[in-house]
């Protein structure tokens, strides 16, 4: 189901296997990318939805306005409204991903606490399988 549709991005729901797709599409509008998480947070706390795709490969990476504000507000409010056990595969393009891995390393990639658990990956196959593997019943 199509959850949030802009120039910049799209958003679905699986409410089958409880996961969101995030998509960025050319050059990302921060006003979009803001209102589109906070439509998809509405969205997951209704349904319980655990597992996050944010498919970043068009944009490279997010600017540092937008990574502050996933620190500063959306993961602050998935805490609260979500609980524990939040799932968010990141993927990027190739050269975003190549750069972090040489910067921080494999176990860079990947980021762990209770809350929320997220690893970035360069090809969607790849952050499919992982969420897979994080299938509810076994987190």
């Amino acid at each position: 189901m199509k959850l949030y549709k802009a120039s910049s991005l799209e958003i679905t729901v699986d409410q089958a296997q409880k996961r969101l797709y995030l998509r960025c599409l050319l050059k990302l509008s921060s006003k979009e990318f803001r209102e589109g998480l906070v439509e998809a947070l509405g969205c997951a706390e209704m349904f319980q939805i655990k597992h996050w795709l944010l498919d970043l490969r068009e944009i490279g990476e997010l600017n540092e306005s937008e990574e502050e504000w996933l620190q500063r507000y959306l993961f602050p409010c998935m805490m609260a409204k979500l609980g524990v056990g939040n799932y968010i595969a990141l993927v990027l393009s190739e050269k975003c991903y190549q750069a972090l891995l040489q910067e921080a390393g494999k176990f860079g990639l990947e980021s762990y606490n209770e809350v929320i658990i997220m690893k970035n990956f360069y090809e969607v196959p790849d952050a499919v399988n992982w969420l897979n593997s994080k299938a509810p019943h076994l987190a």
